[in-house]
C-alpha cells in the first residue's frame, strides 16, 4: 500500500439522526456506530454528483485514505424503532400489475443513532494518493466550500438528512509507522490498545464493509442490471464518544496535533 498522502481533506459531518445498517443483519437492521467507509466515499460521489455505482474504481482504496471518528463530546445511543415500509405489492398495484396485495405495508425493526442532546457529529478525513485522486479531492473540496453538496448528504438514509461543516485541508501530512496514541478508528489487525491506559474510553469493535466492486445482474437472458457485491471487510476498533486511545498503533498519519488511521490499513 502506497502510505504517501499528498493532501487530505476533513470535515464535520452532522444531524439529527442516523443509520449505517450492517451488512450482516437480516430482520432487524442493525447499525455500527460510525458510517462504514463505504458510506463515505458514497457521500462524496453524491457531493461530486457520480451516477449510482459508477464511482467504485474512483475511490478505491489505493487511490483514496478514508477515516473517521466521533466527534469529540457527542453521546450517541443507539434505540430500536418499528418502521413501516411500503410493500413491492404497493408498486405493482401502481403499475397495473395483476394480483390482489397481502398488505402495502412491511414492518422492520431498524437500530436509530440519536445524540444524548445536539445532533449527532462526525469527523470525516479523505486522503488523496495519487494525481488522480489529488484532483477529485479538490474537486469535492471546491464544491464543499462553495456550499454545493451535488446530490445531497445523508447519513445511512436519505431521510437523514446531514450538514458539512469546519472544513480544513493538510498538506503536510506525515506517515507515523508506530503511535502510542491515537484519534480516530483503526483496523484491529493493527492495534494494540493497553486497557490500563484506557479506562475512561469505551472501545467498539466490528465487521465493516471496505470496499464495494461494481457487477452486473442478470434479471433473464435479454435484460441486465447495474448492482454491486461486496469486495472487502474489514474489523474495525473505534472510541464510541471520540476520545484518544492509548496503546501501540501502527500505518497511522499525524495532521495538526492528531494522529488518525485508515480504514485501509
Amino acid at each position: 500500500m502506497n502510505t504517501e498522502i499528498s493532501k487530505m481533506m476533513s470535515f464535520r459531518l452532522s444531524g439529527r439522526f442516523a443509520h449505517f445498517r450492517k451488512f450482516y443483519t437480516n430482520a432487524s437492521s442493525l447499525s455500527y456506530l460510525i458510517p462504514p467507509r463505504t458510506v463515505i466515499v458514497g457521500m462524496l460521489a453524491s457531493v461530486l454528483e457520480y451516477g449510482r455505482d459508477s464511482y467504485y474504481d474512483v475511490f478505491a482504496p489505493g487511490k483514496f485514505g478514508i477515516s473517521v471518528s466521533v466527534t469529540p463530546g457527542t453521546i450517541i445511543r443507539k434505540q430500536m424503532q418499528s418502521m413501516n415500509y411500503l410493500h413491492d405489492s404497493y408498486y405493482k398495484v401502481l403499475a397495473g400489475g395483476s394480483g390482489k396485495p397481502r398488505g402495502f405495508h412491511s414492518q422492520c425493526k431498524l437500530e436509530l443513532l440519536m445524540p444524548e442532546k445536539g445532533r449527532i457529529s462526525y469527523t470525516v478525513y479523505a486522503g488523496s494518493r495519487d494525481e488522480d485522486a489529488l484532483k477529485i479531492l479538490e474537486g469535492a473540496e471546491s464544491k464543499i466550500t462553495r456550499d454545493d453538496l451535488g446530490f445531497g448528504v445523508y447519513l445511512g438514509q436519505r431521510q437523514f438528512r446531514a450538514g458539512v461543516s469546519a472544513l480544513q485541508v493538510f498538506e503536510n501530512v506525515s506517515f507515523v509507522e508506530n503511535s502510542d496514541h491515537l484519534d480516530s478508528l483503526c483496523l484491529q489487525e493493527n492495534a494494540d490498545p493497553d486497557m490500563t491506559k484506557n479506562a475512561e474510553t469505551h472501545i467498539v469493535i466490528d465487521q465493516m464493509p471496505i470496499h464495494m466492486r461494481k457487477e452486473i445482474q442478470s434479471r433473464n437472458k435479454d435484460k441486465t442490471d447495474p448492482g454491486r457485491s461486496l469486495h472487502s471487510v474489514k474489523r474495525v476498533l473505534c472510541e464510541k464518544s471520540g476520545k484518544r486511545i492509548f496503546g501501540n498503533f501502527r500505518n497511522c498519519y499525524q495532521i495538526g496535533e492528531k494522529t488518525i488511521s485508515f480504514y485501509e490499513g
